[in-house]
């Protein structure tokens, strides 16, 4: 593999850290938005089809 060499300095981690580090616009977004598991399950919030008429 062509990362085994790859060498992570300091000032690399740090850059790294940075940019994952969300907007202050992101954060409140998700400060509004419900956890996952506050929210309903996926199949319970979807309409069950209406099979319609049997062949």
């Amino acid at each position: 593999m062509a990362l085994q060499s790859l060498q992570i300095t300091a000032i690399t981690a740090m850059r790294a850290r940075d940019v994952s580090r969300p907007t202050q616009e992101q954060q409140e977004a998700a400060d509004r938005r419900p956890l996952r598991d506050e929210m309903p399950r996926r199949d319970a919030r979807r309409p069950l089809r209406d099979p319609g008429p049997a062949s």
